[in-house]
């Protein structure tokens, strides 16, 4: 605790009515009992255990957003896969779309991922003039297997 009563300083300045504030008096009071001021060893053991928690949490709350940020990272090209490949099937003759169903892998996922590319004639097989295609990509997490799944419809021209 700090004493903040101003006290005259001890100077000759001669000069009855000036009162300067000595830094002094300012200063950290003394102890009661050992006669020296700071702090006992159970002060600095509590500072420590609250810095330790307050740590411990500071750690897992960034390990959980890095896991967050590498989860919504293998999302987004994930997505991106998918719209791709969708793209360039619109751009393949109608007539050459079953060609292109099949399953690979992409190497900007994790290993293990599918992207599967499936073309069926619609509302039934036997459709010829309309197919529905669907890519579906999918990886491994910590929690299980995420999906994406893109549809869409393509007609003859």
């Amino acid at each position: 605790m700090f004493d903040l009563r101003a006290r005259p300083c001890c100077s000759n300045s001669g000069h009855a009515r000036t009162i300067n504030v000595c830094p002094e008096s300012f200063s950290r009071r003394v102890a009661v009992g050992g006669g020296r001021a700071g702090f006992t060893l159970v002060e600095v053991l509590a500072a420590v255990v609250l810095l330790s928690i307050g740590l411990l949490a500071v750690m897992a709350a960034s390990q959980a957003a890095r896991e967050t940020q590498t989860r919504a990272l293998y999302i987004s090209i994930g997505r991106g896969i998918a719209q791709s490949r969708i793209e360039k099937l619109r751009s393949v003759p109608f007539d050459s779309l079953a060609a292109q169903a099949g399953t690979a892998q992409d190497p900007s996922l994790p290993p293990g991922n599918s992207v599967v590319t499936a073309v069926h004639g619609y509302p039934s097989a036997g459709e010829t003039n309309l197919c529905r295609v669907t890519v579906t990509v999918s990886w491994r997490e910590k929690n299980g297997t995420r999906t994406i799944r893109y549809e869409t419809l393509l007609v003859r021209k």
